[in-house]
């Protein structure tokens, strides 16, 4: 058996990615380390929860006597845990640095004195590259976060590289797009549109909507972690979309479903 441990297995990609290796993994006993905060939910994975393969253990992964050791006796890594959402970042910058780059530090730190591991992976985010003007950005390509959410992922991600590089820790590095799915928070796009437009409220739109982003699926997300086998890889969807587009689309959900100007932001 390959004992596999999930940072941030009760969030939205994270339970997905649980409830896929359970699925797909006969071979994988999987440990969910959450903290549960606002994201991450029991709830999301109540199938699971008393899975003959599966354990459930609410911590934090800055916390070392409670990662530490969950680490030292996996086979894999893959984590997922961090703080999430640019606005979030803006507010509280200081949980973002926290969780997202010491808490990573915490695991890599463990990781070291992991005598079974094969491999850590560092959930990493597109977001690092910052505005891509035309075309899309690639794993060679600079790092330019410009807001504390994507600098703080970013400092996770330079950090797990430095530990492939210097301590030899099987470290790869993931870095996709936007995701949509089930259990996803619904401060999300997608959901966000969605459940206003069924609630008959206006959906915000920010700027005019004609930024161009694309949308990964998290079974695809899920599917290409568990095949991650290079340094650093992008993944990448063929739903390419502008937001003012998806607006239009989800129209015939609810009379409201329209643009509502908000003060542009900085992404």
């Amino acid at each position: 058996m390959l004992d596999v441990l999930v940072t941030g297995g009760a969030g939205f990609i994270g339970s997905n990615f649980v409830r896929y290796a359970l699925e797909t993994r006969a071979e994988w006993r999987v440990t969910t380390l959450d903290k549960l905060t606002y994201a991450g939910r029991r709830e999301n994975l109540h199938d699971v929860m008393t899975h003959p393969r599966h354990q459930f253990v609410h911590g934090d992964i800055c916390d070392a006597a409670v990662s530490g050791p969950l680490v030292e006796r996996s086979n894999v890594v893959v984590h997922f845990a961090a703080e999430t959402h640019v606005d979030r970042s803006i507010a509280a910058a200081g949980e973002f640095i926290r969780t997202d780059v010491e808490g990573t530090f915490v695991l890599l730190e463990a990781a070291r004195r992991a005598p079974g591991l094969k491999r850590f992976i560092q959930i990493s985010t597109d977001e690092v590259y910052g505005s891509v003007t035309t075309g899309a950005s690639r794993e060679t390509d600079e790092l330019k976060p410009r807001n504390p959410y994507s600098a703080s992922k970013a400092g996770a991600d330079r950090l797990a590289y430095s530990y492939w590089a210097t301590y030899q820790v099987p470290v790869i590095i993931t870095r996709a797009s936007n995701n949509y799915g089930p259990y996803q928070f619904p401060e999300k796009l997608i959901p966000l549109f969605a459940t206003n437009a069924i609630d008959d409220v206006p959906v915000p739109l920010y700027g005019d909507g004609r930024n161009v982003r694309d949308w990964l699926h998290v079974l695809d997300h899920c599917r290409a972690n568990r095949a991650a086998k290079v340094e650093a890889l992008d993944f990448r969807a063929a739903v390419v979309a502008q937001p003012v587009d998806l607006l239009f689309a989800l129209d015939s959900l609810g009379d409201h479903a329209q643009p509502q100007p908000l003060r542009e932001l900085n992404h």
